[in-house]
């Protein structure tokens, strides 16, 4: 375990100023950005990016104007992290359960109507439906006669402004957690030590809580991380989509795409403030995969076992 913490924390710290640099890059080809009066634009940027890993290490990320970047993103992040962990919360509960109930009693098996669900939910964006839900409301207030949408379609708020898109971002990290958790649970009740205990007159939850769902747990853990994925990746679209004040918008306004027809504001193409951003959302990910690794090795010690045979094998 101790191995594959180092081996995930050397990874961390290899990617992130990858990421970094990849951000600041990025921002420095418009044509619009830094072009120096004999149009040598790699050596310019080249030189600010020294600058800029100078500062970064001196504790400065930069600056927008006459605002730093660490104030700008302050507040951003504190909510998108709200909106990301509420999503994570909910795909988590109702994920498991809705795996669970996916189950029949009787053939200990997938029911069809509930491969069909999981499969066609697992697959489809979770903005995919957003849009689809907003037309609806849309339409219920504008043809139906409704005197306004029974949730606010946009703004942010610890209220019932965050059902919205925690419905939206949790969607389909909740199926994902739901099929992968059917099909560990068709899995094990499969096994002869599940025949066994039937035959001793166990009861179905007993099946369950007591056999089944304890040698599934580690994989459950590791499909919690790949879901983390899921709702960050997926974060941009929905903070746009529900005019979320979070850091995937001005992720957006940075790389200068807007929804209206305004054009770019101040945000737009600032290297600073991309290259962190970028390492600020790809930190997470790999956060939340580490964190998941090493519970799912702690929940189950037969990982570690497993690999250092694999080692000896390979030596």
């Amino acid at each position: 375990m101790l191995g594959l913490i180092l081996r995930k924390i050397i990874l961390i710290l290899l990617l992130l100023p990858l990421l970094n640099a990849v951000g600041f890059y990025y921002a420095t080809i418009h044509p619009r950005l830094f072009v120096s009066p004999t149009g040598d634009t790699v050596e310019m940027s080249t030189s600010r990016y020294g600058n800029y890993v100078r500062g970064v290490l001196a504790g400065d990320l930069g600056r927008v104007g006459n605002q730093s970047v660490a104030s700008i993103l302050a507040d951003p992040i504190k909510n998108s992290l709200i909106l990301v962990m509420t999503a994570l919360a909910v795909a988590i509960v109702f994920g498991l359960l809705l795996g669970l109930l996916s189950i029949s009693p009787r053939t200990k098996r997938i029911s069809p109507q509930a491969l069909i669900v999981l499969a066609a939910g697992s697959s489809m964006p979770g903005f995919l439906a957003g849009g689809m839900l907003l037309s609806f409301m849309v339409y219920q207030t504008l043809y139906a006669g409704n005197p306004r949408t029974f949730l606010p379609l946009s703004g942010f708020g610890l209220d019932e402004h965050l059902i919205l898109p925690v419905i939206v971002l949790a969607l389909q990290p909740t199926m994902y957690i739901a099929k992968v958790t059917a099909g560990l649970v068709e899995h094990e009740l499969q096994q002869d030590y599940i025949r066994v205990a039937r035959s001793k007159g166990l009861s179905w939850l007993q099946l369950l809580w007591l056999h089944a769902l304890p040698n599934m747990i580690a994989p459950v853990l590791v499909t919690i991380g790949e879901s983390v994925r899921l709702i960050v990746g997926a974060l941009v679209i929905v903070e746009a989509l529900f005019i979320w004040p979070g850091i995937g918008r001005i992720f957006l306004f940075t790389v200068g795409l807007r929804l209206d027809a305004r054009p770019p504001g101040v945000y737009f193409g600032n290297p600073d403030l991309l290259a962190t951003i970028v390492v600020i959302l790809g930190a997470w990910l790999l956060l939340a995969d580490l964190i998941a690794s090493a519970l799912s090795y702690w929940v189950d010690p037969r990982l570690g076992l497993a690999n250092e045979h694999t080692e000896i094998r390979l030596a």
